[in-house]
């Protein structure tokens, strides 16, 4: 019986660390409402599926908008800076991209979008573990 309760014990935290809360991050870029949701919280080393959600002011869903993902790690001494692009493909709703994220550390990533010849642009950073 004792080892039973173990097992269950166990198999629940691992269902809750499999189903963690995604990164998440609100911003404003211009007139626009832009949640970012990626799928590791906190963001690791490797492959990072991001969403971006992009609202007018009306809370409407933006679909129409040509969106570049710019992320990368500003320089260090000894290291150089990194820099690096990822495209986007609409999905649903929003926007979906991956980022590759080379080592441990600070990261920061421009969302720029492009709407009715006009663009806008948001920033925000990272830890990776």
């Amino acid at each position: 019986m004792k080892r039973f309760l173990i097992a269950i014990l166990i198999l629940l935290l691992t269902a809750g660390i499999t189903y963690a809360k995604a990164y998440e991050v609100n911003k404003k870029a211009g007139e626009y409402s832009v949640q970012i949701k990626m799928d590791k919280n906190p963001p690791s080393v490797g492959s990072n599926n991001m969403e971006i959600f992009i609202t007018d002011k009306a809370g409407k869903a933006v679909k129409d908008s040509k969106v570049l993902v710019d992320y990368g790690m500003s320089a260090m001494p000894g290291m150089p800076a990194m820099a690096y692009k990822a495209d986007t493909m609409s999905h649903g709703n929003g926007y979906h991209t991956v980022l590759n994220i080379s080592m441990k550390g600070p990261w920061y990533v421009n969302i720029k979008i492009t709407s009715q010849e006009k663009t806008v642009s948001t920033k925000f950073t990272f830890d990776a573990n």
